[in-house]
């Protein structure tokens, strides 16, 4: 037998000493590299339990006795670096066992990147401790590997570039896998192949470990079966049957089946052959199909468009029901299979999904009697699935990489419809993590990268008052307090004699807007955000500076120091009347995106109506002025905001007491219903990104807006439900809040309104309607009101 074996009676062994970090012998180091681990272990009686914590650099997936377990380990950066938890009971058994592990790194550190530009890494390793019983499966030196040459990883980027043109593409590998060079047995009972040899210590003697372990406090993702797909164009002629049945592709031919998956899908696809040695099988993955001129247009137009996207490759050996599968999981609707023939015929025998995400528990909710609406619910929370991950991701198909300006919207919608902190706390405390020598935060964190976006740190800010006005723990603020001051101390150089916020180092950002300021690029005055020419100073910039001050205020009198809160609300009075002395434009109405007032846009103006620095008696005719009376549109003239940015505009509304006219600035993503996206775009127009969580915050103001169900105090230690329909006539609408599930459903009949509300217990809420408030108890509530 090839295997160590160890004997072990079902009690406690006590380790002698720490689990090691095992490899394989002489590794390169930022090479890519995919391994096989593996323990045999007899067990002649079985203890109550077998727990273990488990790590690797970069990936791990975990099988014991062939069944797939667990993964691993969420991401992080080296001094925090994430271990994942469980009990291996349920899955041993008397006799012998197999506890394996594939652990596979792509990091090169090359450009463009093999690994996901998220993913972080020192060297390639794996790491696993017992408690107890379970101490016998700790790595060390009885632990086998073998190095699988199967798999080669490449970047989808210069094929991306080449097939649509210049884009951007960080999210990961496409991969090559060769069957003959396969060890298709690696976690079997018996070691079969020639290359195990004994695992290594990764570190040398008395070398510091460079990952800083910590445990994981996420659950485990999802991995839930789905449906396949269907077939919708084939040059096949039996092709539509798959994945329902198997197919067969003669020798020397080639074959292509579209399968169309119905909505967008983050997933882990796995395929079955037979045969078909010499054949080549490339699967494309795309969120959309493109017409010749490489556009999208409505997502459910198949005819001749063309599928254009990442691509895995699959070289069968001929063997009989081998399984093909990437190691990571794929974003798609529309996938399709290629397949050329050599000198055997190849059999698709099937075709299985595993969707993957976090895994919310979607307890609120909005029902309405306009089904346009609630599918724009629908979409938006989809949208936010497919990108909720180990993080938050902006886009989980491009970039996987979570950014500020998306997670403060992410978190948003996670308070309304699951009320689960956990994904929310880790990327606020990710963004602290990342925070330099200077004071500034990256941009986006996880990430081997470097990318920083001065205002992103202005909304971290902004993310850590949303926190506070959802959750009464505050633990999350106070270990981030010191470096969220920070972000302010890093400004306050900036702020030039006119009192406004000049032009700062690095990427300065607010929206993809006009002609935007770009990464990797000096800040050019004439761009957005602009700077005027005599003193290059910012509204726009000097608003989210203001902004920051306002949440950091809230921060501080929720988890800090009011005297500091007095500090910053005092600062922020200052710069709220720079900015209104040298911005409004008192003949257009409006303000300025520069003091030069040449430039203007809906997120100068929305900013200053939200920050009030916009009088109160002009919110209204501010607002009014930026957008065109459909949807968040700018009229001529205007500069016009993102998907992204939109939800600024809404909170102004909001801020205006224009509530009643929410329902006609989501016309804009009635309007995209047209076009059957299933998950919501990056942006208007020609999008790259079919699925980015940014434009899903109608999802999220459905309830809070629409339904009317808000926190009334800070840590939601009160609720105020006020409803703002429209012309609706039935709405039933639900958000968790810490207390438990407040409920609410409105009838409208002639010049009557029923509404039943449900409070949990402990939570004081009150009804608001047309001006009028109505005190809430705990449990049911009936109320009949007269419309106006």
């Amino acid at each position: 037998m090839l295997g160590v074996i160890a004997a072990l009676a079902g009690s406690a062994v006590a380790s002698n000493a720490e689990p090691l970090w095992v490899t394989y012998p002489g590794l390169e180091e930022k090479k890519p590299v995919f391994l096989h681990f593996r323990r045999e272990v007899i067990l002649d009686s079985l203890a109550a339990s077998y727990p273990v914590e488990l790590s690797a650099d970069n990936r791990f997936i975990l099988y014991v006795n062939g069944k797939r377990v667990a993964e691993g380990p969420s991401r992080g950066d080296l001094a925090h670096w994430r271990y994942e938890q469980l009990d291996l009971r349920p899955y041993l058994h008397k006799g012998k066992n197999v506890v394996a592990a594939e652990v596979w790194n792509s990091f090169t550190g090359e450009t463009p990147p093999r690994a996901p530009l998220a993913q972080v890494s020192a060297r390639t390793g794996f790491w696993l401790r017992g408690d107890g019983a379970a101490s016998v499966f700790e790595t060390g030196a009885s632990w086998r590997v073998s190095r699988d040459r199967s798999r080669t990883f490449e970047s989808p980027w210069p094929h991306l570039n080449t097939v649509l043109g210049g884009t951007y593409y960080v999210a990961g590998s496409s991969e090559i896998v060769d069957a003959a060079q396969a060890d298709w047995n690696w976690n079997a009972l018996e070691e079969t192949h020639a290359e195990w040899v004994n695992a290594v210590a990764a570190l040398a003697p008395g070398e510091a470990a460079p990952w800083a372990l910590q445990s994981d406090k996420l659950p485990p993702m999802r991995y839930t079966p789905v449906s396949p797909g269907e077939v919708v164009r084939t040059n096949l002629a039996s092709g539509t049957a798959f994945p329902k049945s198997s197919v067969t592709i003669a020798a020397h031919a080639s074959a292509t089946l579209l399968i169309d998956q119905a909505k967008m899908v983050s997933a882990y696809p796995e395929f079955v052959v037979s045969g078909g040695k010499g054949a080549k099988i490339t699967v494309t993955y795309s969120e959309a199909l493109y017409d010749k001129n490489k556009k999208k247009g409505d997502r459910n137009a198949i005819g001749d468009r063309l599928v254009l996207g990442v691509e895995d490759t699959f070289l069968p050996d001929g063997a009989h029901r081998v399984s093909f599968r990437p190691l990571w999981w794929r974003t798609w609707r529309y996938m399709q299979l290629h397949v050329e023939t050599g000198d055997q015929p190849l059999t698709l025998e099937g075709l299985s999904l595993h969707e993957t995400g976090y895994p919310f528990d979607e307890r609120g909710f909005f029902k309405s009697d306009d089904a346009a609406l609630n599918q724009i619910w629908e979409i938006g929370w989809r949208t936010l699935q497919i990108n909720a991950h180990e993080t938050f991701m902006d886009s989980s198909y491009w970039e996987q990489l979570q950014y500020v300006g998306d997670t403060r919207i992410d978190n948003y919608i996670v308070y309304t419809v699951a009320g689960d902190p956990r994904l929310p706390i880790q990327a606020i405390d990710a963004f602290g993590h990342s925070q330099g020598k200077d004071g500034m935060i990256q941009s986006a964190y996880p990430s081997s990268g470097d990318n920083i976006i001065p205002p992103f740190g202005l909304l971290w800010l902004g993310m850590m008052r949303d926190y506070a006005q959802y959750h009464p723990d505050t633990d999350v603020l106070k270990r981030n307090l010191a470096g969220a001051r920070k972000i302010l101390d890093w400004y306050a150089p900036y702020v030039a004699s006119n009192g406004l916020v000049g032009i700062t180092p690095k990427w300065n950002y607010i929206d993809w807007a006009g002609e935007a300021q770009q990464p990797g690029n000096p800040t050019h005055e004439d761009r957005f955000p602009s700077f005027d020419a005599a003193m290059k100073t910012s509204c726009i910039i000097s608003l989210s500076y203001l902004g920051a001050l306002n949440d950091m205020a809230v921060v501080e009198m929720a988890a800090g120091d009011p005297a500091l809160a007095a500090a910053d609300r005092q600062k922020a009075d200052a710069i709220k009347n720079a900015i209104h002395d040298q911005c409004w434009d008192a003949d257009k109405g409006l303000y300025a995106d520069s003091p030069d007032r040449t430039v203007f846009s809906q997120h100068a103006n929305a900013l200053a109506v939200l920050y009030d620095v916009a009088p109160k008696d002009k919110a209204a005719g501010i607002l009014r002025k930026v957008t065109k009376g459909h949807g968040v549109d700018a009229p001529e003239g205007i500069i016009e905001a993102s998907y992204y940015f939109s939800w600024y505009i809404v909170k102004a509304f909001d801020h205006a007491d224009l509530d009643d006219e929410y329902l006609v600035l989501v016309e804009t993503w009635r309007d995209l219903l047209t076009l059957n996206y299933t998950t919501w775009p990056e942006s208007r127009g020609d999008t790259r990104s079919d699925t980015h969580a940014w434009s899903s915050h109608p999802t999220a103001d459905l309830i809070g807006i629409v339904a009317g169900i808000r926190p009334g105090a800070l840590g939601y230690s009160s609720a105020v439900i006020e409803p703002h329909l429209g012309t609706l006539k039935s709405v039933d609408a639900a958000t968790p809040t810490p207390h438990g599930l407040v409920s609410v459903s409105y009838r409208l009949s002639g010049q009557k309104m029923l509404a039943t509300i449900s409070v949990p217990e402990g939570l004081p809420a009150r009804f608001i309607w047309k001006g009028r408030t109505y005190p809430l108890e705990t449990g049911t509530n009936q109320l009949e009101l007269l419309t106006p």
